[in-house]
């Protein structure tokens, strides 16, 4: 008996050294020495990986970011998003990865119909107040100032829309049942008549930059009528009607890449992609409510875009690109009326801190214990750091539960104890950075359970 126990017990010594020097763990023997017979027991764990962006997005992400770098967990970019609220001087501001509304510095006048943002990609946003008026103000996103511009050459109402072209110009539809189209320049605050629109702008209009050199543009105006503004030839050209009338309400939002998102408005649900290589429309997701005056879209990035309703609603929802899917996120903060407009401002840095549960696995067996929790990691300074978390129980829970309680485990892999027993099992891992400029990095998590 004793020459058998010093052979199992160099044979499991050696296995340890070989999970602990490849990360995996193949098997565990027991010799419970009951009897002359000397029983022995032995079996092999199940390995549970998440290593793909889509197993991590199966599971909860809070304030994480899983598509900078697919297959990667990081902290999300401290992004946010400004708002008008519309028929009011109220200026909100979204933050992406925490999903709420703030309060940001009121505009000067309460903003009307053809209210409308800009972001330029550095600082200021820049903007229509609209409701037959002239004024055009800027705003400093990082000091939360406004300013007085050049004032617009008409008065802008019902269809004014503003669309940015990644360098220097604004480009501006007046909007109120007229064929004007102007540029702004960013540099010398003036304003430059450009070619006329085709036809008369108004309810609905919109416009989109393709981050190229051209502008796509609804009409408009309970029209189908959809176009194209070249920037280097100061032209207009007429793309393929959208596939029904567009009035108030609807939106563009240019997603980066060759498609171009829009709202339909109109007190409906539509909502459609266009493709600018093909010149063709797709019906994509309905929207989860009715859109109407105070509808509008922005991109904002990682295939993410956020939306309004409008409508005298608060509603604020999310289309996530990839899944062609609708998310419903934080109500805004008031109801959104006609001069409604959304406009993203990416950040540099990032969150503090950042979780992400996995989802509830079921092993199928009650009592189920972990053989092991490893994970690989990248923390690029000594101010970053990743924790994990696990409960388990044979009861079903959800994997957003409150109630059963989460047991400490430490950031340092693998981990061989403390880990709870259950058929049910769940992680949880907490990325912090004590320097918003870096990030911490999960690359890979795998549970061995038998």
């Amino acid at each position: 008996m004793r020459g058998t126990r010093w052979l199992i017990v160099a044979f499991t010594l050696g296995l340890a050294l070989l999970m602990n020097t490849t990360g995996l763990a193949a098997g565990s023997f027991v010799d419970p020495d009951v009897s002359l017979a000397n029983a022995f027991r032995a079996w092999t764990s199940t390995q549970w990986l998440q290593t793909t962006q889509a197993e991590f997005e199966a599971g909860i992400p809070t304030q994480a970011d899983t598509r900078s770098s697919p297959g990667d967990v990081s902290l999300a970019r401290d992004n946010r998003i400004f708002a008008f609220q519309g028929g009011s001087a109220n200026f909100w501001a979204y933050g992406v990865p925490s999903n709420s509304w703030t309060f940001a510095t009121g505009t000067p006048n309460a903003i009307g119909a053809g209210g409308a943002l800009a972001y330029d990609g550095v600082s200021y946003m820049y903007a229509f107040r609209g409701g037959n008026s002239r004024t055009f103000w800027r705003y400093d996103a990082i000091l939360g100032v406004w300013a007085a511009r050049a004032n617009s050459p008409a008065n802008v109402g019902t269809g004014g829309s503003l669309a940015y072209d990644g360098n220097r110009y604004i480009y501006a539809f007046r909007g109120n049942n007229q064929n004007d189209f102007w540029r702004y320049d960013t540099f010398n605050n003036s304003w430059t008549a450009m070619a006329n629109t085709l036809a008369n702008i108004g309810a609905g209009a919109a416009l989109a930059y393709d981050g190229t050199r051209c502008v796509y543009a609804f009409r408009g105006n309970n029209r189908t009528n959809f176009w194209r503004y070249d920037t280097t030839s100061n032209s207009w050209s007429a793309m393929a009607n959208a596939p029904a009338t567009v009035r108030d309400g609807g939106s563009l939002a240019y997603d980066g890449s060759q498609y171009i998102y829009a709202f339909r408005g109109n007190n409906t649900t539509a909502y459609w992609r266009y493709d600018t290589t093909s010149n063709t429309w797709t019906a994509t997701a309905y929207a989860p409510a009715a859109v109407r005056a105070g509808g509008a879209l922005t991109y904002a990035g990682l295939g993410y875009i956020y939306a309004f309703r409008g409508n005298g609603t608060t509603d604020c929802w999310r289309y996530d690109i990839l899944g062609n899917s609708w998310t419903v996120m934080a109500s805004a903060l008031g109801n959104v009326a006609a001069g409604g407009s959304l406009a993203f401002v990416g950040a540099s840095t990032y969150v503090s801190s950042a979780t992400i549960a996995s989802p509830v696995r079921d092993t199928g067996i009650p009592g189920a214990r972990w053989d092991g929790l490893f994970w690989d990691e990248t923390l690029p300074t000594g101010n970053t750091d990743i924790i994990f978390e696990v409960r388990a129980s044979d009861t079903l829970f959800g994997a957003d539960d409150a109630v059963l309680a989460w047991i400490p485990v430490g950031g340092t892999s693998p981990l061989g104890s403390g880990l709870p027993a259950g058929q049910y099992k769940q992680w949880r891992a907490t990325l912090t950075t004590l320097d918003i400029t870096v990030t911490p990095i999960l690359e890979e998590v795998r549970v061995y359970h038998y």
